[in-house]
């Protein structure tokens, strides 16, 4: 719109108010509702679980790069420190240190944070800042990612509830607790600023995955997103109902018609154990790894499962003496939940347990009774 610079003072100032009114947004647009921001993941990849690789899988992936790294730490060493830490906080530690792939450069730094800092996930590192945290060791380094990540995946976490002694000076910045429980759901603010930061880190994971001859886990559903809650029943006579699975009736057999093949099948001395990680489930077999022959010793269930009367996998001691007043207290950190006999002995088992490790609940674990000759 051309301005007429031969006209009256009353004919610019009418140019104006139609100039005005052009750049303004028509009524239609500006009573149109904004355009609402992608929905966070509710599929993915759990932060907490047990590891799927072990140290000696990560350690050898990372000599297949063909990497050098300059980290003073041997990395059959970390590798050992992040399984050990990932398992007593109960996040996957393996993927944790697929993270420590991709925040250090492959164990060859070169950014804020020094080889010397044992800082492997890039603590206090931001786009402003100088340098990140330095910590005394490697455990401790290691140790405070694994508690962050716990801060950003778990809506029970404490700073006070740690596994083993807090080291995360940044654990209370993490605000709400449990605001990122699946991988997917990192970056773009959750733990770096990076929208693409969850899928690097997840690429390294798949490769490692696929180095140990794994095929990726299975999307699952995101706790407090619509995620599927497992009931267990177990009577003190031993019968347990868990799923579509009576192992009391049916021992392996049932299990593999009601949850499928196993991810893993793992024979050693104490028996088969075998894991479906997608429903948080671990059966250890009185030896063999045979189904047909296969007798169930114990089911340890983890995520997403309560017990008949309310119990979850996640909640405090407060609730279980709550729910289990007489509830008794087993070797180490076990609680006794249900207990009783099988027939013709005197001795009383535990049929169902909780396994309590920092004030919270970590596992129910299930000792039903042997299937009946026969059955």
């Amino acid at each position: 719109m051309p301005i007429p610079f031969t006209a009256s003072p009353a004919a610019l100032l009418a140019w104006f108010a139609l100039a005005i009114a052009a750049l303004a947004p028509s009524a239609a647009h500006a009573q149109s509702p904004p355009v609402a921001p992608s929905p966070a993941p509710t599929l993915g990849t759990p932060v907490l679980g047990p590891a799927a690789l072990s140290a000696e899988q990560l350690a050898g992936w990372y000599a297949s790069t063909k990497v050098r790294s300059t980290s003073p730490t041997p990395v059959a060493t970390l590798a050992r420190i992040f399984i050990d830490e990932g398992n007593a906080q109960g996040v996957r530690g393996d993927i944790a240190f697929a993270q420590s792939m991709l925040e250090t450069g492959y164990l060859r730094y070169g950014g804020q944070v020094l080889p010397s800092d044992h800082n492997f996930s890039g603590l206090g590192a931001c786009d402003s800042c100088r340098r990140g945290l330095a910590f005394p060791d490697p455990v401790t380094g290691v140790r405070a990612q694994i508690q962050h990540l716990w801060a950003y995946a778990s809506p029970t976490a404490r700073a006070d509830a740690t596994a083993r002694p807090n080291v995360d000076i940044r654990f209370d910045l993490v605000t709400p607790k449990g605001k990122a429980p699946l991988w997917e759901q990192m970056g773009d603010g959750n733990w770096a600023t990076d929208p693409d930061y969850a899928r690097k880190v997840l690429a390294v994971y798949r490769s490692m995955l696929t180095w140990a001859g794994l095929s990726f886990p299975t999307p699952v559903a995101a706790p407090g997103a619509g995620a599927p809650t497992s009931t267990v029943a177990v009577t003190s006579a031993g019968a347990a109902f868990l799923g579509g699975w009576a192992p009391h009736r049916s021992a392996l057999t049932g299990a593999l018609t009601a949850f499928g093949p196993p991810d893993t099948t793992r024979q050693g001395g104490a028996g088969c154990l075998l894991r479906w990680r997608s429903g948080g489930i671990a059966v250890l077999t009185n030896g063999t790894c045979d189904a047909t022959h296969a007798g169930v010793r114990w089911i340890r269930l983890s995520s997403g499962w309560r017990t008949k009367r309310g119990l979850r996998v996640g909640d405090g001691m407060a609730r279980l003496a709550r729910l289990y007043p007489a509830a008794a207290r087993g070797r180490g950190a076990v609680r006794r939940l249900v207990s009783g006999r099988n027939a013709g002995e005197r001795a009383l088992r535990a049929r169902l347990r909780a396994d309590v490790r920092g004030g919270r609940v970590r596992a129910l674990i299930v000792s039903p009774r042997p299937v009946a000759a026969g059955a």
